[in-house]
């Protein structure tokens, strides 16, 4: 099966995604490209149609219900929520001992805090890439604004 690759601008106008988002889906690996000479390509066929692992949008459900982030990979388990961990320490049997139970306990705990640390930071660094592509609109939105003012 031959595919055709489309270079970003070409692909960004037949499909109307910004060359920005499809930089990003590159970036994140949401979308089938290769790199030659110096360019990217992007393989001719709706982004909808890439066979790239998914990965949520920060707006996602599976985001906002606090999936886990484990080697930055997205599952179906959730954390445990407070009313849980109150559960589970009223559970504890009377022939397990109650330092164990809250050894136990306490490795929830650090797990479900380091889960939540790498959300954040995924999030921090999808925030990263937004304000550098404002930025960059920004600079080119200025200047054509002093090239519009300085054609008057």
């Amino acid at each position: 099966m031959s595919f055709q690759w489309l270079p970003l601008a070409d692909y960004s106008m037949k499909y109307k995604i910004s060359v920005s988002t499809l930089r990003r889906k590159i970036k994140t690996e949401d979308i089938k490209f290769r790199f030659d000479d110096g360019k990217y390509f992007i393989m001719d066929e709706p982004v909808g149609t890439h066979q790239r692992e998914h990965r949520p949008s920060l707006s996602s459900e599976e985001s906002l219900m606090g999936a886990k982030y484990p080697n930055g990979r997205v599952t179906d388990e959730r954390k445990p929520t407070t009313q849980e961990i109150s559960e589970r320490i009223s559970q504890v049997g009377k022939d397990e001992p109650i330092l164990t139970a809250a050894n136990k306990l306490l490795t929830e705990l650090k797990k479900a805090y380091t889960q939540i640390l790498q959300e954040k930071e995924e999030q921090l660094l999808h925030f990263k890439e937004e304000v550098s592509d404002l930025k960059t609109l920004v600079r080119v939105l200025e200047t054509e604004n002093l090239r519009l003012k300085n054609q008057s």
